[in-house]
């Protein structure tokens, strides 16, 4: 008789939890005390972000192609340069001890996820430049050099109506997807030896039983890091490492 043949078990995920549309509120306040537990440390990798984000927005100044893309393809991987912040409000909520330079060495703990959410992110990133280069190359025929000239003119100039309806719906559609694909997934990897598959099932997973607050959260997140680019990119130096603190807590809430 032939031997039965083994059959692979389902891949198992984490259940969520389903949490409360005022959670991110809580979320906030959790990595409020965060930040300011070792304000040193958590502002290092503030400055350090905004550092990267001015340096992106310098390079793509006399870009105007670039401009917009190169602000929200710098949200896209934001996640992925606050490690250091997820791993030091995982180290407060165990008790061990949070050393800035322990927690610059983070990736050490699940080094294949994080490197694999790191090149997705910048693939998204990337993905992103080239699509807003496409949409503003097709639908944009005016000669404004300056970044800020050509978006003042595209939202006063009627002419410029469909490219500012289809930029802000096609670039809303992707950031939504990476949204709902990360919004655990980096702490996660951080904080569990999981896989990248693993973690970003999860996290679509807390996105379709939490629709109400994690829309909630991410328009929290886009007003506060609206205000840090108000600021010149000051404000972020404060506004990021507080969003890093609050995703970790937002994470330990949605994922059993």
């Amino acid at each position: 008789m032939n031997a039965p043949v083994a059959v692979s078990p389902e891949p198992t995920f984490p259940a969520v939890r389903t949490v409360g549309f005022g959670a991110p509120l809580s979320w906030l306040g959790r990595g409020w005390k965060d930040l300011w537990r070792q304000p040193g440390a958590s502002l290092f990798y503030g400055f350090a972000i905004a550092i990267v984000g001015a340096l992106i927005l310098t390079a793509t100044t006399r870009l105007p192609y670039l401009f917009t893309a190169a602000i929200t393809g710098f949200l896209l991987v934001a996640p992925m340069l606050a490690a250091g912040v997820y791993e030091l409000s995982r180290r407060y909520l165990a008790g061990e001890p949070a050393p800035l330079v322990e927690s610059m060495m983070a990736w050490r703990r699940n080094p294949s996820g994080l490197v694999g959410f790191g090149l997705l992110s910048l693939l998204a990133g990337t993905a992103w430049q080239v699509v807003s280069v496409v949409l503003v190359a097709l639908l944009y025929k005016g000669s404004a050099l300056a970044p800020m000239d050509m978006i003042v003119e595209i939202l006063l100039n009627p002419q410029y109506t469909l490219l500012f309806f289809v930029y802000i719906g096609v670039g809303g559609v992707i950031a939504a997807l990476v949204f709902a694909a990360s919004v655990v997934s980096m702490p996660m990897l951080l904080d569990r030896r999981c896989d990248l598959m693993c973690a970003l099932v999860t996290s679509l997973n807390a996105v379709s039983e939490n629709p109400g607050p994690l829309a909630f959260w991410a328009v929290l997140i886009m007003l506060l890091t609206g205000l840090g680019f108000a600021t010149a990119l000051i404000g972020l130096i404060v506004i990021l490492p507080w969003l890093g603190h609050a995703t970790f807590h937002a994470y330990k809430d949605l994922v059993e």
